[in-house]
């Protein structure tokens, strides 16, 4: 965890406390007693350089957790089946995978359309119901509910 650079021992980066504690006596029985404080400041020194970074990166998941939330808009949207096209019977087993409906009530639900399919939904899931829908030939769109 140190090398010799022109008569100064460096810390590369203590990875642990007990570890870090062992990488200070070495340097210091290697630097001599008289630079033992530098030894202790530069192990402080990566200390707060590694705690800074830490805060760093949990800041940014954070962030970046908040932004996936946003854009998610968890539980916020219908999908709404307009019309369920010339392929009928491909449509009802759609609704059905979707929906986890029997036979009949997935055909009574695709034959009421307009009809709401899935209700409070992520924004990404609606997407993909609709794109199976389509795929089997229905007209459909997403509703964003106001909550």
């Amino acid at each position: 965890m140190y090398h010799k650079n022109r008569g100064s021992a460096r810390i590369v980066l203590a990875g642990g406390g007990l570890l870090s504690l062992l990488i200070v006596v070495v340097i210091i029985s290697y630097m001599g007693g008289e630079s033992a404080k530098t030894a202790v400041d530069t192990k402080k020194r990566v200390e707060n350089q590694v705690e800074g970074i830490q805060k760093t990166i949990n800041e940014r998941t954070r962030k970046h957790n908040e932004m996936i939330d946003r854009m998610q808009g968890e539980g916020s949207c219908d999908v709404i089946l307009e019309d369920a096209g010339d392929r009928k019977i491909v449509v009802i087993k759609v609704v059905r995978l979707l929906t986890k409906l029997g036979l009949k009530d997935a055909e009574d639900l695709v034959e009421s359309a307009p009809a709401t399919i899935l209700t409070g939904l992520t924004k990404t899931k609606a997407q993909n119901a609709k794109r199976q829908l389509e795929q089997a030939g229905a007209s459909v769109r997403i509703d964003k509910r106001r909550e």
